[in-house]
């Protein structure tokens, strides 16, 4: 059901230079993992999977993964009694909450910064790529405070309008915020300590797993508008469906699609069954999906020839979604990078940091 929705709504509105109304929130997608004593509807990942399964298939652009995982995740960091009405007010739609966070990197590394003042606190920095396709009533900001990650529950108003706004290569709408000398009051702060540490790697961990069914569904719709188009299109009096280097191209793509799904599958597996190496787990699936996807877009935009060039075509957007979904919550030398030295430090038996990032991240505009 929740896939059959966003299939429809997509297909309605993936040509529609506006958006009606918020239907993120319109169509109750924030209550998927609000629990059901909060006034959601206790759903799980993969409840929300099929949603995002749903847009990316006609390749349509909503937060979906920062509005209905990322938030209801932090939030529950929190004490249960700031957190409970928060999150029903999530699920019912009262506010329009989202992450002050890149799309480039994991809700971890931050790059916000916060200082104790009289009044409360005041935070400070630079957040670039920051989505901005719906309207945001409140901020949720992961921000460094006296060494250690502090989450911040901020209203739009006192952040200010963005410094810059523009439209990623994939079609998301996305912004640059600068925060100088922001004064919060002492009721800003909602978590800290192990309880945030902990959101925060549930968090990071379903905006990696989400990301990667976004890519898997978007790569598979790829390969489909791709036959569809060969099958359709004629060069020298017969089809390009017949050109055998075109049929082995295609068959490449598709075995590679399906090798992706099961990564998927077994990550899925993984998070059920409470693995301690889950985060290991999806940065491995995402090295090799990413790898995959990139190359079925290139092939995609080329057996579409000058077609492929323009934006008016289905597969290349989905080619461009690929592409841009390799640099969404860190790129693939970023997690390479934090892979290598995971092992390095388990192999002189010193654990990695779970909170600052090693490699930056790159930011797909």
């Amino acid at each position: 059901m929740l896939f059959d929705a966003a299939d429809r709504f997509a297909q309605d509105h993936v040509h529609s230079a506006t958006l009606p109304g918020d239907p993120v929130r319109e169509l109750g997608w924030t209550a998927t993992l609000v629990p059901e004593a909060d006034g959601g509807v206790g759903g799980t990942l993969a409840d929300l999977a099929s949603v995002v399964e749903g847009l990316a298939a006609q390749g349509l652009q909503l937060p979906v993964i920062e509005a209905c995982a990322v938030v209801p995740l932090l939030l529950r960091a929190a004490p249960a009694e700031v957190a409970g009405p928060w999150l029903q007010a999530v699920a019912e739609s009262e506010v329009q909450m989202a992450p002050l966070a890149a799309l480039s990197v994991l809700p971890k590394d931050s790059s916000l910064r916060a200082v104790r003042s009289e009044g409360g606190f005041v935070l400070d920095g630079r957040v670039p790529g920051v989505d901005v396709t719906l309207p945001a009533s409140h901020w949720l900001a992961v921000a460094t405070l006296d060494g250690a990650p502090a989450l911040f529950l901020v209203d739009a108003e006192r952040i200010g309008a963005p410094a810059a706004r523009y439209r990623t290569m994939e079609g998301r709408r996305a912004a640059d915020f600068v925060l100088a000398a922001v004064a919060l009051p002492a009721t800003a702060l909602i978590a800290q300590g192990e309880p945030l540490r902990a959101a925060l790697a549930a968090a990071g961990d379903a905006a990696l797993l989400l990301t990667l069914v976004d890519t898997v569904a978007a790569q598979a719709a790829l390969i489909r508008h791709t036959l569809t188009h060969l099958q359709e299109r004629r060069q020298f009096g017969v089809a390009l469906a017949t050109f055998q280097v075109l049929r082995h191209r295609v068959a490449d793509m598709f075995v590679k699609a399906q090798c992706a799904q099961g990564l998927v599958m077994h990550a899925f597996h993984a998070l059920d069954a409470g693995a301690p190496d889950l985060r290991r787990t999806l940065q491995l699936a995402r090295l090799s999906i990413a790898e995959t996807a990139r190359a079925a877009a290139e092939a995609a935009i080329q057996m579409h020839g000058g077609m492929g060039l323009s934006e008016e075509v289905l597969a290349t957007r989905l080619a461009q979604r690929l592409i841009a979904s390799e640099f969404r919550y860190g790129d693939r030398l970023g997690q390479l990078a934090q892979l290598l030295h995971a092992a390095d430090a388990s192999a002189a038996g010193h654990p990695s940091s779970s909170f600052s990032s090693n490699t930056p991240a790159g930011s797909a505009r």
